[in-house]
């Protein structure tokens, strides 16, 4: 892998949650993937990246609604 490979790969998480405990993240934190962004590089030592302009979605009675 070269350099520039290694600087471009990404990973992806998922994280299961039951739906209550999704909605309940998304009442306290609208941007609940940047926000865990945040932590994990927090955690690492690295800079935060700039605030995004995230807009969250009006609330979602349902889950096919929500962006995430």
């Amino acid at each position: 892998m070269t350099k520039l490979d290694a600087k471009e790969a990404t990973r992806t998480l998922t994280v299961v949650l039951p739906e209550s405990e999704w909605h309940a993240l998304r009442n306290v934190e609208p941007d609940a993937i940047g926000w865990l962004q945040d932590r994990i590089r927090e955690r690492l030592g690295a800079q935060p990246e700039p605030p995004s302009q995230f807009e969250p979605p009006a609330k979602a009675s349902h889950w096919d609604a929500d962006q995430y």
